[in-house]
């Protein structure tokens, strides 16, 4: 729709309902597919960042690829960073002499530079995709929703990594061997 030049309505004081699934099983494969589905999209429409599409369009992409693609590598590479470090400081327990790899010390200052900046654009562009879509529930973008948002960005966000990496991984597979990507598995939520 955007593409031929039209306007998607928006219908901000509608109401959506979502029923849970009962077991984390079947919401982890819940949010795998929304994420495969996600990616799936994206991938799809990047073309449109470098034809003559409608501006719109080309701002939707570049949103969701920096969304799906930029911000989860960098939240990958935080954690990576974070977890190598731990390893080396509990390794530093048996071998005194080995020295932390990431450190911020004096002769690592463009490390610390680099992936303090990344860390913070991480969390200001994790931010705004919450508080665009709180602005348009009325009466949802509150100071205390972005302090919500922000507690999320540590707990949720780092917990949604791992589905977010098997979606990715199973998008890449399904392309390398020719799977047909589009088969879902339906939600579980009852035991009825």
């Amino acid at each position: 729709m955007m593409q031929s030049g039209k306007l998607i309505a928006l219908a901000y004081n509608s109401e959506a309902f979502q029923q849970e699934p009962e077991r984390l099983h079947d919401y982890y494969f819940q949010r795998l597919r929304w994420a495969k589905g996600n990616y799936q999209v994206v991938i799809h429409n990047f073309k449109h960042l470098f034809n003559r599409s409608n501006w719109r369009v080309k701002l939707e992409v570049m949103y969701y690829s920096a969304t799906f693609f930029w911000f989860d590598a960098a939240i990958v590479l935080s954690n990576i960073i974070f977890l190598s470090n731990i390893a080396f400081l509990i390794a530093r327990a048996f071998n005194p002499a080995l020295s932390i790899p990431f450190t911020f010390g004096e002769n690592n200052t463009a490390i610390m530079q680099v992936l303090l900046i990344n860390w913070l654009l991480m969390i200001i562009l994790y931010l705004l995709q919450i508080s665009i879509a709180m602005s348009t529930q009325f009466g949802q973008a509150t100071t205390n929703q972005i302090w919500i948002a922000l507690a999320s960005y540590f707990t949720y966000s780092q917990l949604f990594i791992i589905v977010s990496l098997h979606a990715v991984i199973s998008v890449g597979l399904d392309a390398l061997f020719h799977r047909d990507g589009s088969v879902w598995v339906k939600t579980k939520r009852f035991n009825n």
